[in-house]
């Protein structure tokens, strides 16, 4: 198979959501040199996706380290770090994050449950109700697409609980299956 071909099969893979194969696509696409960059993007979103956190981290770390700016893999690790526990990493990731994109709602809202986890009640509020956040995020997508761990995902659900907010809500079908296993 050609460098360019592997590569394509990758992005086909990971758009077609079969993250395994992508994932075997990209390692291919880095082990013959071609598009260091995205492979190891989209490779590391896949690692996510999968809940392989520590290896996406490793992936965005490569890019973060050899590019000056790329506010994707500064977000993906920013989630990665948070549904690993590891909260003020996630602040950091996010915080440069939002100093590239500060539009963006759901890295406010990621950054958010990262203060909420590390008990600092008023930065999360701020945080989680901001206007990007309320008028952009879709928060059961948001869920489904980023929380992860079950630890980060019962916080979560815990939080919003008791939330009063205007949320723009719809839950998935695999997100009404999730809560029932957690209640």
């Amino acid at each position: 198979m050609t460098n360019t071909k592997t590569f394509l099969q990758g992005q086909k893979a990971f758009l077609g959501g079969d993250l395994e194969e992508s994932i075997e696509a990209f390692s291919d696409a880095l082990e013959q040199g071609v598009h260091s960059f995205d492979s190891h993007l989209n490779r590391g979103i896949a690692y996510f996706k999968v809940g392989q956190f520590v290896r996406a981290i490793e992936d965005f770390d490569v890019i973060i380290e050899n590019d000056d700016i790329q506010p994707r893999a500064l977000f993906y690790r920013g989630l990665a770090n948070l549904n690993l526990g590891r909260n003020e990493e996630a602040i950091r990731d996010l915080d440069e994050s939002i100093a590239f994109n500060p539009d963006r709602g759901a890295t406010y809202l990621a950054r958010g449950l990262a203060y909420y986890a590390l008990g600092r009640r008023g930065k999360a509020a701020k945080d989680i109700h901001d206007s990007h956040v309320l008028r952009d995020v879709e928060l059961g997508e948001f869920i489904e697409e980023n929380i992860l761990s079950e630890e980060l995902f019962n916080r979560t659900l815990k939080f919003f609980e008791k939330d009063d907010a205007s949320w723009n809500l719809s839950l998935s079908e695999s997100e009404v299956q999730r809560m029932g296993i957690v209640h």
